[in-house]
């Protein structure tokens, strides 16, 4: 028979010692937090690693002016809008002046070049999408407004910000001209 110290000793023992499932949701837990710890490191040694390739280098600022040559009504502003939110590579735009040209029957485009390396300015054109577009270099090199460029628009632009599925749903019309 059993004594009672017996029995308190075995409902000790019995009490110390987990039971399986317990002993499994243990084990469990303890490959949960070594899988966190393991992605913690190894997100921590790609951040380290990528900080230090990439510098941020600040965008390059081009002072343009646009001028409409073609007659078109709005067609400066829109422009200078459209200039205003692209970027071309680290090059922004900062639009000084928005005008008219002292000629009205331009009929193809063309950017006077007051300051910047000719790949840029030819890379600025195809960014533009206006269609085709001349590149004149200034004759002075100097602008009285301080420009890096002008962007004069002839009757062959093509506004690259009109809505593409506006001018399919017309199904091949076109659109009356702005006075």
């Amino acid at each position: 028979m059993s004594t009672p110290a017996r029995r308190r000793r075995a409902r000790l023992k019995a009490a110390k010692t987990p039971s399986r499932w317990k002993r499994r949701l243990l084990d469990v837990a303890i490959l949960a937090a070594t899988g966190v710890v393991c992605a913690f490191i190894f997100s921590m040694s790609t951040r380290l690693g990528y900080s230090h390739q990439e510098e941020r280098q600040p965008p390059i600022i081009v002072r343009a002016q646009v001028l409409n040559a073609c007659g078109r009504a709005g067609l400066a502003s829109r422009t200078a809008s459209y200039l205003g939110d692209l970027t071309v590579g680290r090059v922004r735009f900062d639009v000084i002046d928005i005008g008219n040209f002292n000629r009205t029957d331009v009929h193809r485009s063309f950017i006077i070049n007051h300051s910047l390396p000719d790949q840029q300015v030819r890379d600025i054109a195809k960014a533009l999408g206006l269609g085709p577009v001349d590149v004149v270099e200034s004759q002075t090199g100097l602008s009285d407004l301080g420009l890096d460029l002008t962007v004069v628009l002839g009757s062959s632009t093509v506004e690259p910000w009109l809505d593409a599925s506006a001018e399919t749903a017309d199904q091949g019309t076109t659109p009356p001209k702005e006075d």
